[in-house]
């Protein structure tokens, strides 16, 4: 028995020593990446759209469809706003975090004034933020945990009828 017994104390020592999912969340995490298959494939055809519009009608046809007989530039104020839009994007990733606090806590910036909810895993290990238990008022945001490691929370999250994949890293700050 006492043999059993020290055998199995290092096998405890080493299970209850490693981390909970709430442990390795419990810091601030930075967003790196959001992926959106869908988003990706309309911008891309627009911007196959974008080099084409125009070109197969003549000036009248193309004032009548699209507004402009100079398609050349509409052609490029196309792309414009478009790239506009894929830098603001970007620029939203790089500004958007959360600090998960163990007190079930969670201050979020997603490219806005940060703001705090309540945060924990239900019974499927989704990550909820919750608005209602807070405010009163709000809604609950439940996204799909794809990986949690030290290094790495890989979020999915349904918005507007759109699945997205975010990826972000601890802080450095």
């Amino acid at each position: 028995m006492k043999k059993l017994l020290f055998l199995a104390l290092p096998l405890l020592t080493v299970l209850s020593c490693k981390e909970s999912k709430k442990d390795i969340l419990t810091k601030k995490w930075q967003a790196v990446t959001v992926e959106n298959e869908e988003l990706k494939k309309q911008i891309s055809e627009s911007r196959i759209f974008f080099d084409t519009v125009g070109k197969s009608t003549d000036a009248a046809a193309n004032e009548i469809l699209y507004g402009a007989r100079n398609m050349d530039s509409l052609r490029v104020l196309l792309k414009i706003q478009l790239d506009s839009f894929v830098a603001l994007q970007e620029h939203a990733v790089q500004n958007t975090w959360m600090d998960f606090y163990a007190d079930s806590l969670v201050a979020t910036s997603f490219d806005s004034d940060p703001d705090t909810v309540n945060w924990y895993f239900d019974d499927e290990g989704n990550l909820m933020l919750d608005e209602l238990d807070k405010k009163g008022a709000g809604a609950k945001i439940k996204m799909e945990v794809l990986k949690l490691t030290d290094t790495l929370l890989q979020l999915r999250f349904n918005e507007n009828g759109f699945s997205s994949v975010a990826s972000f890293r601890p802080a450095t700050k």
